[in-house]
């Protein structure tokens, strides 16, 4: 069997040409496998994801993992710990009306002593009471809770754009994505191998339409454990946060992303308010300075 690629003046610019001695019914399940997956790229593309063509390098991402646990454990050599330069914390905002409320913004109102290591249940307490006991679900009425993980993070576009001028590979970076459900991989298609996959808690469910379907190729996404275990898909740096519209639900954007340059890597997780980012000092200078990302350093 040989495949080649030809110019064409449809609409997609391009055919697919199939030379092979198969049986017809053969020739034609190959064929609708290969449109399964030009559809759901074309998907797939809409949401930032690219074909995983890099070496992700899921060693150095490990030997960094640190960033991961440090979960209202900050401390003055926290920054020593994360094996970067410099160590940010990025905090996602609030949201009241129609704008962004900053933790700043919270503590002064509240009248709460702010710090680098402050956590978001520190600050929202109101009326001298304190903050719920659960500090985990600590809220405040006046400035709701600022968006958890992925989907917080993916609300920061000036962080992507500040961290996309401090990579030598833009164009070249990789998402972990957490399964928030824990749901499993079903698959069912035409090919032989299954060409299309969909996310179902009930492995003899028929696919939903409005479940997002996953190229075969994805399927055998590498894994990386940072707190929770995740796939890792190729993306862009700027691309990066339309991850979050991908699958409502299903994963919400991702919780850790780095450029194939490996200048830094930014973590969240599921319930936290914030990301971390580790990076060097160039980098570190630049998100302290921009308009749009409440960063503060830690030691």
């Amino acid at each position: 069997m040989r495949f080649t690629v030809e110019p064409s003046d449809t609409d997609h610019h391009a055919v697919i040409c199939i030379d092979a001695d198969l049986p017809a019914r053969m020739t034609r399940l190959m064929l609708h496998y290969v449109e399964a997956e030009g559809r759901d790229w074309q998907h797939f593309l809409g949401f930032g994801i690219r074909p995983l063509t890099r070496d992700p390098h899921l060693d150095w991402v490990r030997r960094h993992g640190a960033l991961a646990e440090m979960h209202g454990e900050f401390t003055e050599r926290a920054g020593e710990r994360c094996g970067f330069p410099a160590l940010l914390v990025i905090r996602h905002p609030a949201r009241t009306g129609d704008r962004d409320v900053t933790w700043d913004e919270v503590a002064r109102e509240n009248g709460v002593t702010i710090s680098p290591s402050s956590m978001w249940w520190d600050l929202a307490a109101t009326g001298g009471t304190l903050a719920p006991q659960d500090r985990f679900d600590a809220r405040d009425d006046r400035f709701g809770t600022p968006l958890e993980g992925a989907e917080g993070l993916a609300g920061i576009g000036a962080l992507f754009e500040v961290l996309a001028r401090h990579t030598s590979t833009p164009e070249e970076a990789f998402g972990a994505v957490f399964e928030t459900s824990g749901l499993a991989w079903n698959s069912y298609g035409p090919g032989p191998d299954h060409s299309v996959a969909s996310y179902t808690g009930n492995p003899d469910a028929r696919a939903h339409p409005q479940l997002a379907a996953v190229p075969a190729s994805q399927i055998c996404s590498p894994e990386v454990d940072l707190g929770r275990t995740m796939k890792v898909l190729q993306t862009t740096v700027i691309d990066a946060p339309a991850m979050s519209g991908l699958a409502s639900g299903r994963f919400r954007g991702v919780d850790a992303l780095w450029p194939d340059g490996r200048e830094w890597l930014v973590v969240t997780d599921i319930d936290w308010e914030y990301s971390l980012l580790g990076c060097d000092r160039g980098t570190a200078e630049a998100v302290l300075a921009a308009e749009g990302v409440e960063a503060v350093e830690l030691g």
